[in-house]
């Protein structure tokens, strides 16, 4: 009986656990924020399939910075700007994205997701897979990307 009843608490406990780690349904004030930010950042993406980052460029906070992965260090805006100009005429990039998540408190929102490239913007084939976090903050009245870090999606 003893067995049983500790079998009972411990299932009991388990799903106490579960059900805390379990995501809270997001409010109105989320889904706003990840339709804006992940429509975007979708928008972000498309252009630059076409060689193009003057939309990265024009959703870029104040005092942005962010880190490439092929970069040894993060750029703000004149690397952003540089990059574009590498980048014309390159327009045969082809990338899945996948949204994962999104933190928010406040005007600061963190998405997080994954990209699966399988061309380069120059028309070569690819098989390369990125994780990617971008920090949004509102500013004037407007989600604009304030920084961000993407990876090669390390093996698992």
């Amino acid at each position: 009986m003893k067995t049983v009843l500790a079998m009972a608490l411990a299932l009991g406990a388990a799903s106490a656990v579960s059900a805390a780690d379990a995501p809270a349904a997001h409010d109105a004030r989320w889904e706003a924020a990840k339709a804006a930010i992940w429509t975007k950042e979708l928008a972000i993406y498309e252009g630059r399939g076409r060689g193009d980052l003057s939309l990265y460029l024009g959703n870029t906070a104040t005092n942005y910075v962010a880190w490439p992965p092929f970069n040894e260090v993060p750029k703000g805006n004149e690397g952003l700007r540089a990059t574009g100009a590498a980048m014309k005429g390159k327009t045969k990039e082809r990338l899945e994205m996948t949204f994962l998540d999104l933190a928010l408190n406040g005007d600061t929102a963190v998405v997080y997701y994954k990209t699966h490239r399988t061309m380069k913007a120059d028309g070569s084939l690819a098989d390369e897979h990125f994780e990617v976090t971008h920090t949004w903050v509102m500013q004037d009245g407007t989600w604009k990307v304030l920084g961000g870090m993407a990876r090669a999606r390390p093996q698992r």
